[in-house]
């Protein structure tokens, strides 16, 4: 039975769309007889270090305070060292790596060429962290090319969960191998399909509640200036962040729902009663939150980030629009005023998810990239 590793800055019960992706393929990963090991942060001091289930070990590495939920440093005190100790005991075939620059992702990356492995590079995002002033980017952007310098020391293969993410690379002089896609789970539909009650158009958001990053701000202004004209709709909003107070105090309307932080459950079971999720991010990968939205029936609106256009490659799929309040505005009105285009459009981009976008396929890509490591490690 062969082992894969992967290693992430973070792992549930942290929520985030990476963590999310891990996940769900360590379950694939289960599934299709493999061992599984994660060694990623201990985010939370109350996490037990290192945790065995069936075919799955975790191994969470303690970290310092600063920055803990967002760039976690290691603390490399004498339980830090029995774990590496413990990770490099194990019988590890295939080293995978999430994202290129967090300390636990160039640590595998180190590991593997220890152990005589080339690692696989798993790169989710699109374009330079931000920290919203121009001044601190410039010197983000620096560090992110000297930690990029680090990791192709130790390995050569880099993937993306999209073309996007795979054309982001060459950013740093990378040439992708191809892509693993971020996806779905086929059995979802069927566990959270119901048929829709309410008369009402609902159009959703799932995720971070975070200044500038997903739009939040620009979908709630564009629908209040639309449910002005309209009484048929509504507006839910799943997740919790630094503006969710702010948002709640300016948006106090009867047909804006706020539902805070929410399971997963609960998440799949708003986009089931969803017509139109809206997804105005400046920054993602592939993102899940919106793949899952399409897989419940969903219209998507989005900004041309991640793999936007591999979902949604043109307009009988859905929307993929400029990063402005008019032209959500616009678009929003186009939708709502013409149901039967709505409903023909949400079966597209529902076929399109089942189609192409599914763990399965996923898994395929993955066991397809373990065979040239091997080539690799052979040669």
């Amino acid at each position: 039975m062969k082992t894969v590793a992967i290693f992430s800055g973070f792992y549930l019960p942290f929520l985030g769309g990476i963590e999310r992706y891990t996940y769900n393929i360590v379950q694939k990963f289960i599934d299709k007889g493999y061992n599984v090991v994660i060694v990623t942060s201990q985010h939370d001091k109350d996490l037990p270090t290192k945790e065995e289930f069936d075919h799955l070990k975790i191994y969470r590495l303690p970290i310092r305070k600063i920055w803990k939920n967002r760039y976690p440093f290691p603390l490399k005190n004498e339980r830090y060292k029995q774990l590496i100790s413990d990770i490099t005991s194990e019988p590890i075939d295939y080293y995978v790596v999430n994202t290129r620059f967090q300390l636990p992702a160039l640590l595998g990356a180190q590991l593997a060429k220890k152990a005589g492995k080339e690692a696989l590079v798993l790169e989710h995002g699109t374009t330079y962290l931000t920290l919203n002033n121009s001044l601190l980017d410039s010197i983000l952007h620096r560090i992110e090319h000297f930690l990029v310098k680090k990791i192709k020391k130790n390995t050569k293969t880099f993937y993306g969960v999209s073309k996007e993410a795979t054309e982001w690379l060459k950013t740093f002089g990378i040439e992708a191998k191809g892509v693993i896609y971020n996806a779905i789970d086929l059995d979802d539909f069927e566990k959270y399909f119901s048929p829709k009650l309410s008369e009402k158009i609902v159009i959703s958001y799932s995720g971070r509640l975070q200044a500038k990053f997903k739009g939040v701000e620009m979908l709630l202004e564009a629908f209040s200036e639309l449910s002005k004209e309209r009484n048929n709709l509504e507006l839910k909003i799943a997740g919790d962040g630094p503006i969710y107070s702010e948002m709640i105090r300016k948006y106090s309307q009867e047909n804006i729902q706020f539902l805070g932080h929410i399971s997963h459950e609960d998440v799949m079971r708003l986009n089931n009663h969803s017509d139109i999720f809206v997804l105005m991010s400046k920054i993602e990968g592939f993102s899940t939150s919106m793949l899952e939205a399409a897989l419940m029936n969903n219209v998507i609106v989005t900004t041309n980030v991640g793999g936007a256009t591999e979902l949604i490659p043109n307009q009988e799929y859905g929307y993929v629009i400029k990063d402005d309040k008019e032209t959500l505005l616009k678009t929003l009105k186009l939708i709502v005023d013409d149901t039967k285009k709505m409903a023909e459009i949400q079966k597209r981009v529902h076929d399109r998810v089942v189609e192409n976008f599914n763990w399965n396929k996923s898994i395929e890509s993955f066991e397809k990239a373990f065979v040239e490591l091997e080539k690799i490690e052979i040669n």
